[in-house]
C-alpha cells in the first residue's frame, strides 16, 4: 500500500458534488440525487453503449463516495488522508498565514481570505481543526496559501476570533 504523495487519494467530495464542510444530510441529497441520476435501470437503452458503460461507473463511484462519507469515522479518515495529500503536494505556496489573519462566517462555518486576484480563498472550518497545516488553493488563479494549523481547543473556545477583532 503506498503512502504520501504516492498515494492516489480521489475527491470523494467533488464525486458527490458538494463542498469539504458539508452536512451529512447534504452530503445525503447529493447522493441520492447522483443514484437516480445513474442507475442501471434509469439509463436510456437507447444511449450508447460507452455512455451506458460510463454511466455505469459512476454509479458504483458515487455510491463508494457514500459509503466513505456518510459514515462519521470514515470520512474522518478519508478527511485526513486528504489533507495529507494537499499538503504534500509540490506546488509553491506563495503566502503563509494563521486562522486570525482570516474572516470567519459563523452562519457557514467557513474562513475566507483575499486572494490577489480579487477572489477568496476558503476553508471549512472543520479543516483547519487538530493543528494540521492546509494548503488552500484560489479557486480563480493559481496561487496558494498555507493555513498555519490550529488547536481544536483554540477553534472551540474562539481564540482565533479574539485575535481578529483586535
Amino acid at each position: 500500500m503506498g503512502t504520501g504523495s504516492t498515494e492516489t487519494v480521489p475527491d470523494l467530495y467533488s464525486l458527490l458534488q458538494v463542498q469539504r464542510c458539508a452536512s451529512h444530510d447534504e452530503l445525503k441529497q447529493s447522493y441520492q440525487r447522483l443514484v437516480l441520476k445513474y442507475h442501471p435501470d434509469k439509463i436510456a437503452r437507447h444511449q450508447s453503449p460507452e455512455d451506458q458503460a460510463a454511466a455505469q461507473d459512476m454509479f458504483v463511484a458515487v455510491d463508494k463516495a457514500w459509503k466513505t462519507l456518510g459514515d462519521p469515522t470514515l470520512r474522518k479518515e478519508y478527511d485526513a488522508k486528504l489533507n495529507e495529500k494537499t499538503i504534500s503536494q509540490e506546488f509553491p505556496v506563495d503566502e503563509e498565514i494563521t486562522l486570525a489573519d482570516m474572516d470567519y462566517d459563523e452562519g457557514e462555518g467557513v474562513y475566507s481570505y483575499p486572494c490577489r486576484c480579487g477572489d477568496d480563498y476558503s476553508v471549512c472550518e472543520d479543516e483547519v481543526e487538530d493543528g494540521r497545516d492546509v494548503v488552500i488553493c484560489c479557486s480563480t488563479c493559481s496561487l496558494n496559501v498555507r493555513v498555519q494549523g490550529v488547536s481544536s481547543a483554540d477553534v472551540q473556545d474562539g481564540t482565533h476570533q479574539q485575535e481578529e477583532s483586535r
